[in-house]
């Protein structure tokens, strides 16, 4: 409705001796209004992020990929990048979320670009398209049934949708950072393998794409979190916390696959087989 596509993602990243850590990020911008977010096997992961910024950088300004045409020529590409890795690689699977907004269509408002999820999963990466106002996932999430159950409250319920809308009227990404609450909340209190509390919201706007954490301040039952895009400012807030409060702030992360190799070897973990 307001114009945006919105993605969440963890940073927990599994390893073949089953061990966990959060360490990863895994979603990024990857052309112009593109992000994606990946799933699976993380050197797979990473290999598809470099593989989509080269394409998507390759389309020099003023222009920009046209969704359709997005979801339509990445499968090849795709399944080229996959059938480069062993089968051991493999068969942790591959599997590709992409948010995008259209450089010239609208919603029936010009202040609102049509927006796009696809979601591609390996080996034959067939693009499966998000209709608006409904939520997909991929990776291990998607067999959580509480989150599924947030996912179906939104796509399937009126009445949660609207509460998530009423926080993006006055606040510019407020909707999504609604969505993502609802998430981080579930995540804090019930604290599932495999699955972070630290997340990544980003929206991805005709014009710039925004990625932020969910950090946020809490003391006994209170929290304080930002609304939209106010992030910078939240985190300068960490030398006046409350007595009592407790900062929830995000770990150190890897943005490349030598990156977490290197925090994995620091803490005597091998990074072969990572599953994000």
């Amino acid at each position: 409705m307001f114009g945006y596509g919105f993605g969440i993602s963890d940073v927990r990243v599994t390893l073949g001796d089953g061990s966990e850590v959060d360490c990863l990020q895994k979603i990024y911008p990857v052309a112009r209004w593109v992000a994606a977010g990946f799933a699976g096997s993380v050197k797979i992961g990473f290999a598809m992020i470099d593989k989509l910024s080269k394409w998507g950088n390759a389309i020099e300004e003023p222009y920009a990929i046209v969704p359709a045409v997005l979801a339509r020529e990445w499968p090849t590409y795709a399944r080229k990048v996959f059938e480069h890795f062993p089968e051991s690689e493999r068969q942790s699977g591959s599997h590709l979320m992409l948010i995008s907004t259209d450089p010239q269509e609208d919603n029936g408002n010009p202040s609102w670009p049509l927006s796009y999820v696809h979601i591609f999963k390996s080996p034959d990466f067939e693009p499966e398209e998000i209709k608006v106002h409904q939520i997909g996932s991929i990776g291990i999430g998607s067999a959580y049934d509480e989150c599924r159950e947030i996912i179906g409250e939104f796509s399937e319920g009126v009445e949660r949708r609207v509460f998530h809308m009423q926080a993006g009227f006055g606040t510019e990404g407020g909707m999504g950072t609604s969505i993502g609450d609802d998430f981080t909340n579930l995540l804090m209190r019930t604290q599932p393998r495999h699955i972070s509390s630290h997340l990544h919201y980003c929206w991805v706007y005709r014009g710039q794409i925004v990625i932020e954490t969910n950090n946020r301040i809490i003391k006994g039952r209170w929290t304080i979190s930002p609304a939209g895009h106010t992030q910078d400012q939240f985190d300068d807030r960490d030398e006046s916390i409350d007595e009592g409060a407790v900062a929830f702030r995000m770990p150190p992360l890897a943005t490349t696959w030598d990156e977490l190799d290197q925090i994995l070897k620091n803490r005597k973990l091998n990074s072969a087989s990572a599953v994000a």
